[in-house]
Order: structure tokens, then C-alpha cells, then sequence
């Protein structure tokens, strides 16, 4: 496993060869078992790729990477080939599932794998450590684990995984030694943990996972990890991270020339931004499956996705880099380099994240557009003009998009365009807004559409019932444009 300093996540060696698992109807135990044998073997070199259920179906990355691969038996069978990489178990107490957690990071650390008592005896693994009994709740596991094991983990990685579901993420937390954790930032002595926690990271480190507490959690805790000069990466449900970190793909880092026409009085500019581009696990799952409809490129469409794809899974970027029509735009997601509200981060840390999110940016290879979310106290913000000239000095992008519920405007801060948005969820409320925006003469629309509901057929179903009073365009253009609108009318 390669980190070097400056880097965001690690990068891990080519594979040669994949042992493939099927684990779609393996039951949770072996489940762990098989995640924690992959974080072990493929820290020095993935060879262990494990088969999940997906949107985009279970073997289309497999067959999009195209290595060389065999199937492996059963999990039993996994361990049994890889055993002399593997110095033992680690035991979880089922009466404190918060154990589960503890156990993924202690296995990290001793090169073991977590494993039922029955298991480990029948694959012939002494206990490393067994945590039946140990502790009277999950707090108590957290805080012994926060103080015997987190010294010992990385302090470049914090990884959020909920210890009562499938644990998509724990091979990539046991290869980078990683301490995991599963703390609702909304209770007081969780968020208690979470500030010690981060507040031991190094500025512009990476929360990878996501947050208990639905949509109250990913507020609070983006907000509570901003404030500690720590961005966001959610990957909960991103799979085989450990492969995908080291599959190497060429990535397209020379900007497309894109000709912008020039501005028409007296139109209506639509750009249309899917969202949720940050999630590494939308861009390995929900938006392969978007993006191979094949209404896709009908009409000009801004692609959120994250810059960090250029470590986490090179892979994933180079398919979408190569397979982009000249409608497709990709834009960084919220809000550069991570998932991060630059109102709560630390002033004199700002600018390193705008710096990595330049740096990062530059290898999407297309004109750079930054998607920002600004919270603070669950309350969306309006960027400030200091905010918007950190991107401006290091990302240079063409402008920023601000999507929010309520209301669409247009500035120039810092002698950047900004264009703020309203999400849509719904055709209909589309139809809606976009009525809206001609009754008030809205010249800049800019629409996020919830990739969750909303598919690239509906926003060409849209734009196709547009008539010529709109111009429907790529968030470059249309930033372009209210730059050029904003000198004609100085």
C-alpha cells in the first residue's frame, strides 16, 4: 500500500490475478469473515475480489476491469488459500454490537481477520483476541478502543461504519489500519467521541463512510468534521475499494476544449446537475447504472462525482472519463475534495483543502466546475466573497454551483460566477420551477436533480418540452454566460 504524504487515500498495487467470492446470500458472519481476510491479503496486493449485489448488477465492474480472475469455493476455502497471511482471529461479543467495530480495527492491527469462535476453531486460527464479556455496552467498547487501539491506527483516516450493517467498507479500513467507529453526531457523549477523535487528525484528513442519524447525522457530522479541518468521503456501501485502489486505469487529466456560443438576449439558461457525486458508492453503483441508460447525452448534463476517485478507484473515473459524450460535464460533488461545508472549517485551514481540490480537480479533464453545499447549524449559508477566492486562487474553475432547496441567484464573487440552485426530486416539480422561472424572467437557472428519483430520460423528457425561450446547457456554458452578462451589464 503506497500513501505518500500530501496524497488523500492510499493507492494499492496492481492486481495480478482476483480470487472471486460470491457473497450474495452468505450470511453476515462469513460476510465479516471474508471482508476482513480481503483488508488483510490485498494491503500488499489485491488479489480477493468479493461479489455483492448492485445496482449496476454484480459483475459489471469485474467485467469493465477485465483482470484475470477465478472463482473461490466458499469462504472457508479463501481462508484456507491465504492463511499464511493471516495470524488469527479477533472475537466480537453478538451482545455489544459496537464490538464489531473494535474488532475490524484490532484486526487491522494484528493482521487478523474477525471471525465466529466456531470458525476460527474450524480454520485452525488462534485468538488474537476475543471481546465476549468485556465490555457492559458499545460506549464502553468505544472508549477502551479510543484508548488501547487508537494511539496505534492511522491518524490519516477515520472510517464510519454502522456495526449493524453489511460492513461493505471494512476491507479498506483493516488494509489502511484504520480505527472504525459508529457515533451519532446528535447524541452528546457520541459527539463527545467524535471530537476527540478528529480533533487527533492531521487538517484536511478524510472521514470515510457516513453518519447514523439520517438526514440530522450527515448535517452534524459533516458540520462537526468541518469545524476540525476534517472533509467527508462517504463510502459505506462502496465495494471492493482494496481492488479498485490499485486497478490502474489511465485517467484523462488534458481539459476537453468545449467552444461556448455566444450569449443570446432575452433566454432562458437551464443547466441540469445530478447529485450526490461525493458518495464514492453512487459512483461505483447508482450512477454506472444512470450513466449506461441509453438516454444519456440526449441533452447537455452536469455529473457530480468525486475527485478522489482519482485514488480511491482510478478505474471508475477513466469509464466515465471515456465513455462521456460532449453533453456530459463532471463536476466535483460537494464541495471539492471531500464532503465539506467551508463556512465551519477553519479559516487558516481553508486553504490547504482548496489546494488539494485543485489539485485533485485538474484530473477530470474537463473545465472545472466545483458543486458546493455551505451549512452551518443545519442552515444552508451563502458563501462569502473570502470563501470563494480561496477556490478561485487554487482550483480555478470555471465558477461554483450552490444547490439548494429554495431559491435560484446569480453573482460574481470574487471575480468568480456563482451560481446558487434549487434540488429538484420530481418531474413535476421541475415543470414547476422552470414555469416559475420564465413568469419572473430568470435569465441563469440552475436545477440539481436527486439522482436518487430522477434519471437522465427525465431531465431529456424535460428539456424536449422546452420551447425556445430556453437554452438548455452545461454548467460551464452557463457560468460562462453570467460572467458575460454580468460585464455587459457593468
Amino acid at each position: 500500500m503506497i500513501w505518500p504524504e500530501g496524497q488523500a487515500l492510499p493507492h494499492f498495487q496492481h492486481p495480478d490475478r482476483l480470487d472471486v467470492v460470491d457473497l450474495r446470500a452468505a450470511p453476515a458472519a462469513d460476510t465479516l469473515l471474508a471482508l476482513t481476510t480481503q483488508g488483510i491479503v490485498n494491503r500488499s496486493r489485491p488479489r480477493i475480489w468479493l461479489l455483492r449485489d448492485a445496482d449496476e448488477g454484480s459483475h459489471t465492474w469485474l467485467d469493465t476491469l477485465a483482470l484475470p480472475s477465478a472463482p473461490v469455493e466458499s469462504v472457508d476455502a479463501l481462508v484456507a488459500r491465504h492463511r499464511p497471511e493471516i495470524r488469527g482471529a479477533v472475537l466480537a461479543d453478538p451482545a455489544v454490537p459496537a464490538t464489531v467495530n473494535v474488532a475490524t480495527t484490532l484486526a487491522g492491527l494484528e493482521d487478523a481477520v474477525v471471525a465466529e469462535p466456531d470458525a476460527a476453531e474450524r480454520l485452525g486460527l488462534p485468538v488474537v483476541a476475543d471481546l465476549r464479556g468485556r465490555f457492559g455496552d458499545g460506549a464502553e467498547a468505544y472508549r477502551w478502543g479510543v484508548e488501547r487501539l487508537w494511539p496505534r491506527t492511522t491518524r490519516r483516516m477515520l472510517v464510519g461504519i454502522d456495526h449493524d450493517g453489511p460492513g461493505f467498507l471494512r476491507d479498506y479500513a483493516v488494509a489502511c489500519r484504520a480505527f472504525v467507529v459508529w457515533a451519532d453526531p446528535s447524541a452528546r457523549r457520541e459527539r463527545a467521541l467524535l471530537r476527540r477523535l478528529l480533533g487527533a487528525m492531521p487538517a484536511n484528513s478524510p472521514y470515510v463512510g457516513w453518519w447514523p442519524g439520517g438526514v440530522s447525522g450527515e448535517s452534524r457530522g459533516t458540520e462537526l468534521a468541518s469545524r476540525h479541518a476534517v472533509y467527508v468521503v462517504p463510502a459505506d456501501f462502496a465495494h471492493n475499494l482494496t481492488v479498485f485502489g490499485g486497478a490502474r486505469s489511465p485517467i484523462w487529466s488534458i481539459v476537453d476544449s468545449h467552444s461556448v456560443p455566444p450569449l443570446e438576449e432575452e433566454r432562458t439558461y437551464v443547466t441540469f446537475t445530478m447529485t450526490d457525486g461525493d458518495n464514492l458508492q453512487y459512483c461505483q453503483h447508482a450512477m454506472r447504472r444512470l450513466w449506461d441508460l441509453p438516454e444519456r447525452g440526449r441533452v447537455p448534463l452536469n455529473w457530480t462525482v468525486s475527485p478522489l476517485l482519482r485514488d480511491a478507484a482510478p478505474a471508475i473515473l477513466a469509464y466515465y472519463q471515456r465513455t462521456a459524450t460532449p453533453n456530459d460535464l463532471l463536476v466535483a460533488g460537494p464541495s471539492g475534495a471531500g464532503y465539506a461545508y467551508p463556512g465551519a472549517w477553519p479559516r487558516a485551514e481553508l486553504a490547504a483543502f482548496t489546494r488539494q481540490t485543485g489539485e485533485y480537480l485538474r484530473d477530470l479533464g474537463q473545465p472545472a466546475v466545483v458543486n458546493v453545499l455551505n451549512r452551518a447549524h443545519r442552515i444552508d449559508r451563502d458563501l462569502t466573497a473570502r470563501q470563494v477566492a480561496a477556490y478561485a486562487r487554487d482550483v480555478r474553475p470555471v465558477g461554483l454551483l450552490q444547490h439548494w432547496t429554495y431559491r435560484h441567484r446569480t453573482r460574481i464573487l470574487a471575480g468568480l460566477p456563482v451560481a446558487t440552485g434549487q434540488l429538484v426530486s420530481t418531474v413535476d416539480e421541475c415543470r414547476r420551477l422552470l414555469a416559475k422561472a420564465a413568469q419572473r424572467g430568470t435569465r441563469f437557472v440552475s436545477i440539481g436533480v436527486l439522482a436518487w428519483s430522477l434519471t437522465p430520460a427525465d431531465v431529456a423528457s424535460v428539456a424536449a418540452e422546452l420551447d425556445d425561450r430556453y437554452r438548455v446547457v452545461r454548467a460551464d456554458e452557463l457560468l460562462h454566460h453570467v460572467s458575460e452578462a454580468a460585464v455587459r451589464s457593468s
